[in-house]
């Protein structure tokens, strides 16, 4: 039987790989204990892509409920302890002699010693956040030790465990499925969508300057664009994949290990997550394919490299440059998925080269003012004025401004300052003059932005000098707006009155725009620790009685503010 050459390859790519990938996890022969005693089921992958940022851990299912103990993968020591109302919550660090710290998130409790400890810390700073970083001697710890209780606190979207592996020396997080705990995956990786887009203005798609986008139909493990679909094109075309990784016991979405684009057989495109840094991260919005997430909320892989995108995860040799279709030709197209595990699933497509298209120039709607991403760059129309330093764009823009009138209650008209489908990477000055309003009302001014849904919100920002002036990390409609309005605090149940075998006092607080900026708690005029959960929108106190007394009547008064310093204060009096 003669074996085709082009299957012949994938097989042999495949072993190698395999072969490379068992090599380089069992190299350490590092052997973790599991930070769970129940079976290790993945919701969330490492380099899964999120919000601004790249996965840097593994999140482990924790059967929908919380209060699971958490063991130390390895012996060392709590280096560093942080609790905060997003982000991972109550979290914990542990620092081990073989050169890695591991990290657990989104804990309900710790354990009761360490617990004491950093209650201690709170009422100490008097201050429900905390970020402590510890001696050698405080926490020593055994592998397999009870270190907590695994939650749902912080950003945690439902029960479960978020855990690192990160380099001890620099801090930087690295692929948990690379290690040696039990976590079973015999799924392939699933390619779901395709999209093709010319990247300037003299290049076309099915001769036009439109995106293709297509769904991909499954036979095995390839994939291919549906039967009789043509797709021709000419220039520089921009390639995109939406794709995902499964593994056994769970149907959530997870990242892709490693990626690979291959065009006339020849590698054009490569990147590997085994690791990255948090000062990096954010150059996931140049990796992914940016319009697409604003468009759609798809996340897909962009199959070409920005020229600022400083991500370390490309192999440079694969070139990662966009796709020129400079002949008339057909131009094969392979892209690989691969896990960590070495499943791995093909997609191909063919894009036939055809004679470009002339066409008359095209004229964004607006004022266009040309911006290099290395450079500064500053626009100034009447009362807006845009200042964005060098390097804060992942590629030059043609910026365009136009405004419209103002909205939802605005002071002012709505300002669209750039593209909402252009990424920014660094924070860029936005100044808006501001009209004419009681200078003591000056404190109150802030930006709301727009989003497509034409709802409002606070992009923050302060009166200074005549005008309110923010740093933004996105492009959009802006407007001037008057914050004025005091949070509301909402009691849950019984707040007052006989709270004798009560557990906690509970209280739903809101803001209608600038947000919860600071919360304190007095019983007796003493401060207690109050907790916030901003999911929830819930402000709890635990009755401790080594702080308050039993069986006599109490005071409580609870202060809440704005980011505009617009305050409410609760009085109650309760008896425990």
């Amino acid at each position: 039987m003669i074996i085709p050459e082009k299957t012949m390859y994938r097989t042999i790519s495949l072993i190698i790989f395999q072969f490379l990938m068992l090599y380089s996890i069992g190299q350490d022969g590092i052997d973790f204990h599991p930070p769970l005693k129940i079976p290790m089921y993945l919701s969330g992958n490492f380099g899964e892509i999120r919000s601004d940022h790249f996965h840097s851990g593994i999140d482990i299912k924790t059967q929908g409920t919380e209060g699971h103990q958490v063991f130390s993968v390895e012996k060392g020591y709590v280096s560093r302890i942080k609790v905060q109302a997003n982000g991972y919550g109550k979290s914990i660090y542990i620092s081990h002699p073989n050169g890695y710290t591991s990290v657990y998130g989104h804990l309900n409790r710790y354990r009761d010693d360490i617990a004491d400890y950093v209650e201690r810390m709170q009422y100490r700073k008097k201050s429900h956040t905390l970020d402590l970083y510890l001696d050698k001697e405080t926490f020593q710890l055994e592998k397999g030790e009870l270190i907590a209780f695994s939650g749902n606190t912080g950003g945690s979207s439902g029960p479960h465990l978020h855990f690192e592996i990160r380099t001890t020396s620099n801090q930087h997080p690295t692929n948990v499925l690379q290690y040696n705990f039990n976590i079973k995956d015999n799924v392939s990786p699933r390619f779901l969508s395709l999209f093709l887009y010319p990247l300037d203005k003299t290049s076309h798609i099915n001769g036009n300057a439109e995106r293709f986008v297509s769904k991909l139909v499954r036979d095995g493990d390839i994939y291919t664009i549906p039967y009789g679909t043509t797709v021709n094109g000419s220039g520089s075309i921009g390639i995109s994949v939406e794709v995902f990784d499964y593994l056994d016991g769970a149907y959530n979405r997870c990242g892709i290990y490693s990626l690979e684009m291959y065009v006339d057989n020849r590698l054009s495109y490569s990147h590997v997550m085994d690791e990255f840094s948090f000062a990096e991260t954010r150059y996931i919005n140049a990796h992914i394919d940016y319009a697409e997430r604003i468009r759609s909320s798809t996340k897909a892989h962009r199959l070409h490299r920005l020229p600022n995108d400083r991500l370390r995860i490309y192999k440079s040799s694969a070139g990662n440059k966009a796709l020129q279709i400079d002949e008339v030709r057909s131009y094969p197209v392979r892209i690989i998925a691969t896990d960590v595990a070495g499943n791995s699933a093909v997609m191909e497509f063919t894009l036939k080269g055809i004679v470009p298209v002339i066409t008359d120039p095209f004229e964004d709607e607006g004022a266009n003012t040309h911006m290099k991403y290395d450079r500064q760059n500053s626009f100034e129309d009447g009362p807006v004025d845009v200042n964005i330093p060098p390097n804060a764009l992942y590629r030059d823009i043609d910026f365009n401004f136009r405004s419209s009138p103002p909205a939802g209650g605005s002071l002012s008209p709505f300002y669209h300052i750039g593209n909402r489908e252009v990424p920014v990477h660094k924070p860029y000055t936005l100044s808006i003059k501001s009209p004419g309003v009681d200078p003591a009302l000056h404190s109150k001014l802030l930006l709301i932005s727009r989003n497509g849904e034409n709802e409002t919100e606070s992009a923050g920002g302060d009166y200074r000098d005549g005008a309110v002036v923010a740093r933004l990390r996105t492009f959009g409609e802006f407007a001037i707006a008057l914050d004025t309005v005091a949070p509301v605090i909402t009691p849950l149940g019984n707040s007052g009155g006989d709270l004798s075998g009560k557990k906690e006092l509970r209280f739903s607080i809101k803001d209608d725009l600038s947000g919860i900026d600071t919360y304190e708690g007095y019983i007796d005029n003493q401060w207690v620790l109050f907790e916030y959960d901003p999911k929830n929108e819930l402000l709890f106190y635990r009755f401790d009685e080594k702080r308050i007394m039993k069986d006599t009547i109490h005071e409580l008064e609870l202060y809440v503010s704005d980011s505009k310093g617009n305050a409410n204060l609760y009085r109650n009096t309760f008896s425990w």
